[in-house]
């Protein structure tokens, strides 16, 4: 093209006002010229004035453009394209466009995958065991979405999209080295590498039954067991097996082979006989299987890569006819027990009511005699308050009547003694009342004293006056009485 100067692309011709092939905004306008494109990009009327091109249409830029060997594609932030050059190599487009031109052979869009969405009939799910022996899906692991053409009849991938969720690895194969991918969004192109699996690293949990392991006595016992794990390292996994649990079936069935064709049956039995029919010295069957059978396996499983955390038995079951027999006996002696169970602790209820009945008649006999010292001590203490009340209502009353008396008594004195003074002669009282004083004062003189009075007043016949009036006074005063 360069050396026949004939190797432009975009069109010389200039748009005008009217008129032409219109070309709008977000088209691409494509012309032939000798069979290779000449293309307008640029919106508006373009006239064709040239004999040589011919108009072969307009074309969305938004969708994938083939033709005369120019190929053109966009793709969005989250979604890729699968491109084929004309040497046959597969190449991909993510988050920008795409646009090229072959002169000899052509560019080809396979596909435009949605990187985040890679559909859920792309899904990889993790395959459990269940105790039936079947086996049921878990949880998605990952998406994988091939993109493929087809050569002749057959389809041929080219390209493969991973999606990788969080705490899950995804391991590849290229050669005779393995290679871990971590989560998030992937994609291959190299027929060289080889998708090997999806494998989380959270922890697993899942629940079977394991095959018949003979006892010592030769009797089949099936276990129903709990397994518990982790996948440590799953390059060394995927190595020797394509999943977890095909690689602990074995090492698993092996440790309880081992610890079980230690065991007698009798160890397994739901319920022991009277007496119990295993010596005392004999470890319980769940903790030689705990001891033993757990230490094993983990052991065994480290050599693959994954890290057992529990390996607990749910049920066990005996097989074959003597087993079935053997488990009809341990049922009947389980019902017996379970009824004896029932009998003793309906003895035990019974008994306890009649405790507790025991317990509310001594409660309830209790209060009545606190009941009634209550009343006795009410009826000693408010029955003597009433007769102390009374006692001091009767002592008060009679105080005041005996009050009332002498002060009735003392009024009457009064008024006697002041009706006695009332008629005694004028002048008499005072010559009595210095008589007092008188002899008081004679009193108070010291003994022996001999006193001299001088006076009229002290002559022998004002003596036996004062002493006639003061005798006839008192009579006066007793006559009044009477």
């Amino acid at each position: 093209m360069r050396q026949g100067k004939d190797y432009h692309l975009l069109t010389r011709k200039r748009s005008k006002p009217f008129g032409g092939k219109v070309v709008e905004t977000g088209e691409m306008g494509v012309w032939n010229r000798n069979g290779r494109p000449v293309i307008a990009i640029e919106a508006g009327n373009y006239w064709n004035f040239s004999l040589r091109h011919s108009w072969e249409g307009k074309f969305s830029i938004t969708a994938p453009i083939d033709v005369l060997g120019l190929t053109t594609c966009l793709v969005g932030q989250s979604e890729a394209a699968v491109v084929m050059d004309p040497a046959n190599r597969i190449f991909v487009i993510r988050n920008s466009g795409f646009a090229a031109y072959g002169s000899q052979g052509r560019f080809k869009v396979i596909d435009i995958v949605d990187t985040l969405n890679l559909g859920d009939e792309h899904a990889h799910y993790e395959v459990r065991p269940t105790s039936n022996g079947q086996s049921t899906r878990g949880p998605i692991l990952g998406w994988k979405r091939d993109v493929a053409i087809t050569v002749g009849h057959s389809p041929i991938t080219v390209a493969t999209f991973f999606l990788v969720p969080a705490n899950n690895v995804l391991i590849l194969q290229r050669g005779n080295e393995l290679l871990l991918l971590k989560a998030g969004q992937h994609v291959i192109t190299n027929p060289n590498t080889s998708f090997r699996g999806f494998y989380s690293l959270g922890e697993r949990q899942t629940t079977f039954r394991t095959q018949p392991a003979y006892t010592v006595e030769g009797v089949p016992v099936v276990l129903n067991v709990n397994l518990r794990y982790r996948i440590a390292d799953p390059i060394l996994l995927t190595a020797n097996y394509n999943d977890a649990f095909t690689a602990l079936a074995n090492p698993a069935q092996t440790a309880v082979n081992a610890v079980v064709s230690r065991l007698s049956y009798q160890q397994f039995m739901r319920a022991q006989k009277v007496g119990g029919d295993v010596p005392d010295h004999v470890e319980p069957w769940l903790d030689a299987f705990k001891s033993a059978c757990l230490t094993d396996l983990r052991h065994q499983a480290e050599t693959y890569g994954i890290v057992v955390e529990s390996f607990d038995v749910l049920d066990r079951e005996l097989e074959g006819a003597l087993g079935k027999d053997l488990e009809r006996q341990s049922e009947q002696v389980l019902r017996n027990q379970v009824q004896a169970t029932q009998i003793e602790l309906q003895n035990h209820i019974a008994t306890e009511t009649q405790r507790g009945k025991l317990q509310i008649v001594k409660v309830e006999a209790e209060q009545k005699k606190t009941q009634a010292d209550a009343d006795f001590y009410y009826y000693e203490v408010v029955k003597a308050a009433e007769a102390q009340a009374e006692s001091s209502e009767l002592r008060t009353q009679q105080d005041v009547k005996n009050t009332v008396a002498i002060a009735e008594a003392k009024k009457k004195e009064i008024e006697l003694v002041g009706t006695a003074y009332s008629h005694v002669p004028e002048g008499h009282a005072q010559k009595m009342q210095l008589s007092v004083f008188e002899v008081e004062k004679r009193k108070a003189l010291p003994e022996r004293t001999i006193y001299f009075a001088g006076e009229t007043s002290e002559t022998h016949q004002d003596l036996i006056r004062a002493g006639l009036d003061t005798a006839t006074g008192f009579s006066l005063a007793q006559t009044t009485n009477k």
